[in-house]
């Protein structure tokens, strides 16, 4: 499995567990996270420079 929070692989054996969304208009999807706070992945928030333009 793949923790939502790092992206990171949670290995056989590590501490986890689910957590349960739940939303009226879409289906129910559970995701996994590393039961020891891990550091959230990296994430983009502004544009990507454009080369060549």
């Amino acid at each position: 499995m793949i923790c939502a929070r790092c992206d990171e692989l949670i290995r056989q054996g590590e501490d986890s567990r689910p957590v349960v969304h739940d939303r009226p208009t879409g289906p129910i999807t559970t995701v996994y996270v590393h039961e020891k706070r891990c550091a959230p992945a990296p994430q983009q928030t502004y544009p990507a420079r454009r080369f060549g333009a």
